[in-house]
């Protein structure tokens, strides 16, 4: 099975923990794999196994949309710069898509092998599902996404949908794992749809992510990111 893996920064979020996040990806993910970074700034990296992309120039829709001005557009325009590299991967049929958070660090060994047992082979995905009220969300920090799976471009035109029509309906909030969750929740209709959700068992429904893969990895969210240091 081959895999893509992508995240995406700033440089002001590289300062703070990006830079932490490609060092640990560098020494923990297998050696014969790269990162794509979808980066708004220019990025002091020089390492072969990393590639970045200037986010600002991948899609004149994205540029259409960051420009825009509508209801949701300030907080909706934030986590667009995650969406469009995922709809962009998504276009490809070929093998596993891997999204892994620019303040995701990596705390011991991932494996091919450790990979692959976390998507079944005929599941769409592998994420972490969140409740939010009536509605489902996924955090998004990690996900695995099967491009092989008959789902896959049908999932891919729903959540163009919504970030080509602005349409940020029927969703807990205008966020990326909103949409995401969104998506899923409408293909689960379909009963041959399956997907792993890597958040069956944790009794933490608010951040499954550090629950989940505690002493493989670590999500930083929000404030607890500013605590990462040079150690």
């Amino acid at each position: 099975m081959t895999y893509d893996f992508i995240t995406g920064m700033s440089l002001e979020y590289y300062d703070i923990i990006g830079k932490h996040m490609i060092e640990s990806w560098l020494k923990h993910w297998p050696k014969e794999c790269k990162l794509k970074i979808y980066a708004e700034d220019n990025l002091p990296i020089l390492d072969d196994r990393i590639e970045v992309i200037d986010l600002n120039n991948i899609d004149p829709k994205y540029t259409e949309f960051q420009n825009a001005s509508f209801k949701l557009g300030r907080r909706s325009k934030k986590f667009a710069k995650k969406a469009w590299p995922i709809m962009l991967n998504l276009e490809s049929n070929k093998g596993r898509l891997v999204w892994i958070d620019a303040d995701v660090v990596t705390e011991d060994t991932i494996t091919l092998e450790y990979l692959d047992s976390l998507l079944e082979k005929d599941d769409f995905s592998c994420h972490l599902g969140v409740p939010q009220g009536k509605y489902y969300s996924v955090e998004t920090g990690f996900f695995i996404i099967n491009r092989y799976n008959d789902f896959k471009d049908q999932f891919l035109k729903n959540y163009q949908y919504i970030y080509h029509n602005r349409d940020f309906s029927n969703m807990h909030k205008p966020f990326d794992g909103d949409a995401f969750g969104k998506v899923i929740r409408d293909l689960r209709e379909d009963c041959k749809f399956k997907y792993t959700e890597l958040s069956d068992n944790c009794n933490s429904s608010l951040s499954p992510f550090n629950y989940i893969f505690e002493g493989k990895m670590r999500h930083y969210k929000a404030k607890r990111k500013y605590g990462i240091i040079d150690q």
